[in-house]
């Protein structure tokens, strides 16, 4: 049998041989091959391309555009003052079971025609959607592992991580099928679109610049492959050069991404640039584009997401498709998600589903905007947006005054009368600006140079103001041209702040508690005018609770009166706070208070976490101590205390047969190489089969130093990278 295998092998091998020979000859003649495909394809269709942008709502795009189902509401300014909390835990509040009413007032905005003519355009010469959603309801990272494998692997929540290169306290807040919550290294096995591309002889690229969007990384199969490359500008070399793979993911370097508080007019640059660079290439006449955003970035919509699982779906988000074959001016009104993606390749090129989320029927294949049977459409080429990059808003790793981080327009965002208020913008021009102007209320003030920062020149202006909710601002500085640039740059000032005859003071205690463990949310409400609140409620996964007020009789409100609320049944999960104020009869003076530390219900704890001696020399045997505790008694599945990036096995030393009031566990490890070392625990629990560490990623412990001289590091305290990284952004996800 083998001797009449080979035959047929000789004969490929031949012409592979043969079409190679012809291509060294047609590429010096500057004729490419339309695509390196090993298979045909289903439709005109040979090459797409997705590009994912950032954190946008279909209602905050598309919500004015004529035939879409949308709703009007407020226009935003442009760009906006910082992000908006996108977290999961914030998202299922938003969407409250599918009532869409826990978005906060400043999350229902949205932009016209006239801030996003480029993203219009588009829309009304090619294909829009009205009914795309994200796959999970949350932040970045999920999302764009589902856009390569039609599903998250359970990852339900982002943070700064780098997938499979993580360091292995990098541990994620993730979601079952069943409901349940765990916590998951960012690594996973499961099958995804690009392995089965390679497969069939269907070449692929993935362009990213930031960990966080780069799906590939978060999959061993993936992870270091040449195909995903660590630059989004490569895809327009790419083109140019005629190297475009037959499918194209592409994500846009954080500046230019639509992420808050970035220029929209840089994002539509990026993907019009894209856009016109297929247009003007070789490719043009077999290719679909789709664009999209990655999720909801907190801002409103008013369509409910389907359930399809426990996951998801999340909110809704723009899809916009692009291509000589996409029918002009339609609205698409058939269920998709990221899977659809997937979906739309496999039946372009009969392949078998991932048998996730593109296997269900309900999944649109995204074919509906397509009429191959029309006449191909020319190219469409638009301009590119001109803006300017004068004025840039402050953010936590570009501006530190005095070693605190800065972040946004305006601190603080609520106050009182008596409330000092500073105003920060950064001028990026070297030279000093004639003009330098804060125009509040109408009213312009000069502003006052404060330091050099990594963007630029930070200026600031501090006042009180009255009160009212209804204040606002914008910056005006010379552009170093004879002229001036003011931001926002849309003719729509940033709102706030917000100031009340009240002010509060919150906390959450403890914000790490085993299940079962009483959580107290607390908040301090002082009022100058000694008014009670007529409201008083904290808000945890989208359910209000009343607060209760500690004090005897006749209350003091300008010294304070403090409020709580102490529940014990919450389970395991990351939960969403916020408090709600008020002190009008009619509702018209109530504040929201965004409780950034979310409490955590824990399967496991490790706690009083540390090495001793803190120092020592390169003979002496170091013991590393942790304590573990797990409700249910039962023994942990790992325990291990990575020192730098070495893994030691740990061993239960004390309380062994009661796991569920503390027991210790300990490593004794010797011949460490002189210098400074970090150290972190990680463990699993046994009942949810969830990652623990201790600290979490990126802080690692400090200690032993190793040495002849040797002193301690102050072990027991955490390592934290800087704030401030020089030249980078503080767009996460």
């Amino acid at each position: 049998m083998r001797r009449f295998l080979r035959r047929p092998l000789l004969v490929v091998g031949s012409l592979i041989l043969l079409v190679g020979i012809m291509s060294s000859w047609l590429v010096p003649m500057g004729i490419r091959a339309m695509s390196r495909s090993a298979k045909d394809t289903t439709t005109p269709i040979k090459h797409v391309v997705v590009i994912m942008m950032e954190n946008r709502t279909f209602d905050s795009f598309f919500g004015r555009f004529p035939g879409a189902n949308g709703v009007v509401e407020p226009r935003a300014s442009n760009p906006l003052e910082g992000d908006n909390d996108h977290t999961s835990p914030a998202a299922l509040a938003a969407i409250d079971g599918g009532k869409m009413d826990g978005f906060l007032p400043w999350e229902q905005v949205q932009y016209t025609q006239q801030d996003i003519p480029n993203y219009w355009a588009y829309a009304q010469q090619f294909g829009l959607s009205d009914n795309f959603f994200t796959d999970v309801p949350t932040n970045s990272t999920p999302n764009h592992l589902s856009w390569i494998a039609a599903q998250s692997d359970g990852l339900f929540d982002g943070s700064t991580s780098s997938g499979c290169t993580s360091t292995y306290n990098s541990i994620l807040y993730s979601k079952r099928m069943n409901g349940n919550y765990f916590w998951n290294y960012p690594c996973f096995s499961g099958n995804t679109l690009p392995t089965e591309l390679s497969a069939n002889g269907i070449s692929w690229k993935y362009y990213s610049s930031t960990a966080n969007w780069d799906g590939p990384s978060y999959f061993s199969s993936l992870s270091g492959s040449p195909n995903d490359i660590q630059n989004a500008a490569q895809f327009d070399a790419d083109v140019k050069a005629g190297n475009m793979a037959d499918v194209s993911l592409v994500t846009p370097i954080p500046a230019q991404s639509d992420h808050p508080p970035a220029n929209l007019k840089a994002g539509q640059d990026f993907v019009t640039n894209v856009v016109n660079d297929i247009m003007n290439s070789q490719y043009w006449s077999s290719t679909a584009v789709f664009v999209t955003w990655d999720d909801w970035g907190g801002f409103y919509d008013h369509v409910p997401p389907p359930q399809v699982d426990t996951l998801g779906l999340g909110e809704r988000v723009p899809l916009i498709v692009i291509s000589p074959y996409a029918k002009q001016g339609y609205i698409s009104h058939q269920q998709g998600e990221f899977a659809s993606f997937d979906k739309f390749i496999e039946e372009n090129w009969s392949l078998p589903s991932l048998g996730a989320r593109d296997s269900l029927s309900e999944t649109s294949d995204l074919m509906d905007f397509f009429d191959f049977s029309q006449s191909p459409r020319g190219p469409f080429i638009q301009n590119l947006i001109p803006y300017s990059m004068v004025l840039r808003i402050a953010t936590v790793n570009t501006v530190n005054v005095n070693g605190q981080p800065l972040s946004g327009t305006i601190v603080p965002r609520y106050g009182t009368p008596q409330t000092k208020f500073t105003y920060s913008v950064v001028y990026a021009l070297k030279q000093a600006p004639t003009i330098a102007n804060v125009t509040i209320d109408g009213t312009s003030y000069p502003m006052t140079y404060v330091e050099k920062v990594s963007t630029g020149s930070l200026y600031q202006y501090t006042t009180t103001l009255p009160l009212g909710l209804t204040h606002s601002f914008t910056f005006t500085f010379s552009d170093g041209k004879g002229g001036t640039v003011t931001l926002p740059d849309n003719g729509v000032p940033f709102p706030g702040p917000y100031v009340h005859n009240y002010q509060l003071s919150w906390e959450v205690s403890p914000k790490l508690a085993l299940p079962g463990a009483p959580v107290k949310f607390s908040a301090t409400y002082t009022s100058l005018t000694n008014t009670p609140p007529t409201k008083e409620q904290v808000d945890i996964d989208g359910v209000a609770y009343n607060l209760t007020a500690h004090c005897i009789n006749n209350c003091d409100y300008t010294k304070g009166v403090q409020y709580t609320y102490t529940t014990s049944s919450l389970p395991i999960a990351t939960h969403y706070t916020r408090f709600v104020f008020d002190d009008s009869a009619d509702g018209s003076d109530e504040q929201i208070y965004l409780g950034f530390e979310k409490p955590i219900i824990a399967p496991i704890t490790l706690t009083n976490s540390g090495v001793s001696p803190a120092s020592g020399g390169t003979s002496t045997t170091f013991t590393f101590q942790t304590t573990y505790t797990q409700p249910n008694n039962h023994a942990p599945t790992q325990a291990l205390v990575y020192v730098d990036t070495t893994p030691y096995p740990l061993s239960c030393v004390s309380n062994c047969n009661a796991y569920n009031q503390g027991a210790v566990f300990q490593a004794q490890v010797s011949n460490l190489a002189t210098g400074k070392h970090k150290f972190y625990f990680v463990f699993i629990d046994p009942d949810t089969q969830s990652y623990w560490a201790d600290p979490f990623a990126p802080a690692e412990y400090n200690g032993p130093n190793v040495g002849a001289n040797a002193t301690s590091q102050g072990v027991g305290t955490l390592w934290e990278p800087p704030v401030s990284a020089p030249g980078s952004v503080d767009f996460t996800d």
